[in-house]
Formats: structure tokens, sequence, C-alpha cells
């Protein structure tokens, strides 16, 4: 798909630039291409994605290089847009589950050339202390041989973080994400950092991780928090740091009735938030703490001038990597680590894509790639967004692609202003698009808002009426909808 774009460095000098999704070509209004010598094009990515859907399943292989272990869905927190929170919790497991899973992760094939990560995921993980701890030094024992071992991460809401927690933490080589939307952490739930204690025990983490790179804030943009450059003023000033490092930084998505009401509704919100997140990072020369979103934006722009093809393209998440694999205490393979076996798609489909047991017949039914999505192929920022959530779909998908398409297109804009030399892209001409994305920043039309029907729903939030390893933990929750309006 060819995009027409009109940029301009200042009113006097504009200069239209052509871009072939496609392709990943970008060209002036010469002829002339922008590309790397032909040295570094030989540097190309070479592996085709596979457009997997649920009827074409997508498969795993034996030989992994990232496992992502789901240890439950539990959390002490019942935070507002969570993409877990309306999950179905299967039931729990617990330390005595730890001898039959280390059998069944043995079914799974391990390079030390070609190198391991193993995350540890939630609900909250350290709800489960009393198993993650021996299930981590379990598998620490496992690859004791290994020259370089596998690489062990968390993320946590660092509520439940304790000195003798963080010194394991540290003599066990974790990374660790701690999860806090800065000034909109009102918007994301309960603040650990309130809570005096708790505070000094995620400030001592963070100054002993912090030298050696195996710590930082995740922080999430929403309706109402959408500034990285203020998110970032919020770090330096909570931990004295001006070189905080920040993880995550983009927009929230859909999964449910609240990440709706937490995503940008209006054309004039886009647009809003548009404007802010380029001048955040343009006017700052990108210091802003998120070197995800930095790195967005630098692949970008190699990726143009290497003209490394759509086929190539692999999903946001990377849960399409064959070689990425989210797994259960009882061996079940899911869709990624914030859903479950009991849990049904958005698609229809299950979650639980077989067992590690009957390894050969894993297949995942549940996602789709964003090559059978009806709008990606036509998406100037299909090389940035790269298909938003995979499980998505109807409501939920639309939201969540139109936040991904703000989220992107000013990651877009800096690497087209950083390829040419400073001509800053206002205006993409292509029928494909809707006349909201075409205007980028909503300076050359009018843009009429369509009054749009909205469910009013009541949350029926559960007490804290469960206890998971001596923890209360909130329960899976539910909506009532009202009438529509």
């Amino acid at each position: 798909m060819i995009f027409e774009i009109h940029a301009e460095k200042n009113k006097d000098d504009k200069k239209i630039f052509f871009y072939d999704n496609e392709k990943n070509t970008l060209s002036d209004d010469t002829g002339y291409i922008y590309e790397y010598s032909e040295e570094k094009q030989q540097d190309k990515k070479s592996i085709e994605y596979i457009p997997f859907s649920k009827d074409l399943p997508l498969k795993k292989r034996r030989l992994a290089k990232l496992v992502k272990i789901q240890l439950g869905l539990s959390c002490n927190y019942s935070c507002d847009y969570c993409s877990q929170k309306f999950v179905e919790r299967p039931k729990e497991t617990n330390s005595k589950d730890i001898e039959n899973f280390m059998k069944l992760f043995n079914e799974l094939d391990f390079s030390e050339e070609l190198g391991l990560k193993i995350e540890f995921w939630g609900g909250e993980p350290f709800v489960y202390w009393k198993t993650l701890k021996p299930l981590a030094e379990a598998l620490r024992e496992k690859f004791s041989t290994w020259g370089t071992p596998p690489h062990f991460s968390v993320i946590t809401n660092g509520s439940l973080l304790t000195e003798d927690i963080c010194a394991w933490l540290y003599a066990m080589g974790f990374s660790v994400s701690i999860s806090h939307d800065g000034p909109g952490q009102f918007l994301r739930g309960p603040d650990p950092f309130d809570d005096p204690e708790k505070r000094r025990a995620i400030l001592d983490l963070y100054e002993t991780l912090k030298p050696i790179g195996r710590i930082s804030f995740n922080a999430m943009l929403a309706s109402k928090n959408i500034s990285r450059k203020d998110i970032h003023a919020w770090f330096i000033k909570f931990t004295g740091d001006p070189d905080v490092q920040l993880g995550e930084g983009g927009f929230v998505d859909a999964y449910d009735q609240d990440g709706i009401d937490n995503s940008l509704e209006t054309k004039q919100d886009h647009f809003a938030f548009r404007r802010t997140a380029f001048n955040d990072i343009f006017s700052t020369d990108g210091y802003i703490g998120f070197n995800g979103i930095l790195g967005k934006i630098d692949a970008f722009t190699n990726d143009i001038l290497k003209h490394n093809e759509a086929k190539y393209l692999n999903q946001k998440c990377g849960m399409d990597d064959e070689s990425t694999i989210s797994i259960d205490l009882r061996g079940n393979v899911i869709t990624c680590q914030n859903t479950s076996a009991i849990e049904v798609s958005n698609n229809g489909e299950s979650h639980l894509g077989g067992n590690l047991a009957d390894f050969d017949n894993v297949e995942l039914r549940s996602a789709t790639h964003w090559s059978n999505r009806p709008n990606c192929s036509d998406c100037p920022v299909l090389h940035i967004c790269r298909g938003a959530c995979m499980y998505l779909d109807g409501k939920y998908w639309e939201s969540t692609c139109n936040n991904a398409f703000s989220d992107a297109i000013p990651l877009f804009a800096l690497s087209i202003e950083k390829i040419t030399g400073g001509y800053i892209p206002s205006y993409i001409v292509n029928p494909h698009l809707p006349l909201d994305r075409q205007d980028i920043w909503g300076t050359f039309l009018e843009h009429p808002e369509t009054p749009r029907k909205k469910v009013i729903p009541i949350k029926v939030i559960t007490d804290k009426k469960s206890v998971v390893e001596g923890i209360e933990v909130y329960e899976k929750s539910t909506i009532i909808e009202g009438p529509q309006c």
C-alpha cells in the first residue's frame, strides 16, 4: 500500500514523500529512495510470518528461547484496566505442583548457545511467593551447568516486596519491573508508594538493581495520563535519579469495558494525544526515560533504510514466535500470560492450546495474525503497531486499534523526520484511511464527532474473600451492563 505523505520543516519548506508499507520503502517526489549502503542492506530479516488464525492454528517449537510461566491470576489489587481482571480463574496451584511441573518442563528443549529467558507471571507473582521461590530455585538448579544461566524476570505491583524477598531477587539474578503509572496511578488502582514501609523497600531495591541494569518502573498511558514527559518527571522526583529507567510506555489495550473507558474516545482526544506524544519526545530530544518507545522509532527507521518488508513482520507481543511459549504450572500451553486455560478468547476459541505432555499436538486457535485483520495491511503504522493484541476481537479490537494508531503515528512522524533531515509529516493521502487518520494532528480538516452509544456498566467487584498462600486476593470481576444512551 502506497501512502502520500505531506511534510514540512516550516511553512516555507514543504515536501511530499511516498511510503510503501509492504516493501517498507520511503522515497521523495524526485524518486530518491532513502536507504542504507549496499553493505548494510545485506543484513535483513529473512523469516516470513505465518498467517495464523483459528483456522490455521499457531504452533510452537520444542526448542524454547523464552518461557513465560503463569503462576496464577490472583492479585491483592483489583486495578481498573487490568488485562486479567475479567479472565476466568483456574483452580489454584501451589508448591506441591512443582515436581510434576519440572517433569513436564523437560518436554521442552533448550540451548545455552541460543540462550533462555524465563519470566514469572501472576496476577501478582508475589501472592505466590511460597511457590515462586522453590520453583525458581528448582529451575536455577536445572541449568546449573550452564556457563551463562537463563535470565529470570518478574513484573510486580511492588506491594508485597520485603527485605528478604528483595535480597533473594538480587541473589537469584532477577530483573524486576514495578508496575506503576506515576501521576496516573490513581487510574490504575491502589498506590503501594503511599505506604512508607513499602515505598522504602521499593526504593532500596531500585538503588540495588539500577546500577546493574536490572530494574525499571513500567508505566502505561491512558486517556487521563497521556504525557510520557510528565510520567518521566514524576519518577525522577520519586527516585531522585535523572536517569530513571521506565518500561512499557504504550497506550492501554482495551481488554474489557474498563479498558474502553480508559481509551481515547473522541477524535479531539486522539489529536491531543498525538500532539502531546510527538512534542514530549521532539522537544526533549528523546529525554523521556522510555527507552523502549525510543527503540521503536530507531527500529522503524532501521527497517525502512534496510527495506525490511512486511512479510517478515512479527506481532507486537512476540507471542507468535514459535520459540516463545506461555505455560501454567499444570503444563498447559496458553495464548499468553494474561489468559488462562479455562478462558475463551474473543474469537470464540479456548486459550488452551494443549499440554506439554502432548507437545506435538499443541496448537493455538485463539489468536489472529495482523495479516488476517481487515485494516492492518492498509495502515501506514503497521511496522510500529505490529497488529496490537493478537487475541482481541469486536469492540475491544476496534478500541485497541484506534488507541494503537494514535500511539504509533507520532513515532512514525518522528522516524520520518529523522530519515529526511527535519521534515515532519502532517497529512497522509490514502483513500483507505479515515480522514481523522489522514490528518495526523487534526490541523487541516474539520472533524465532526459522531455520537456514540455507550454502555453504562455497573461493575460488581467481589470483596477480598479468597486467600492464596495466606494473602487475601480479589476474585474474577464481573459487570452488569446498563441501558445504552
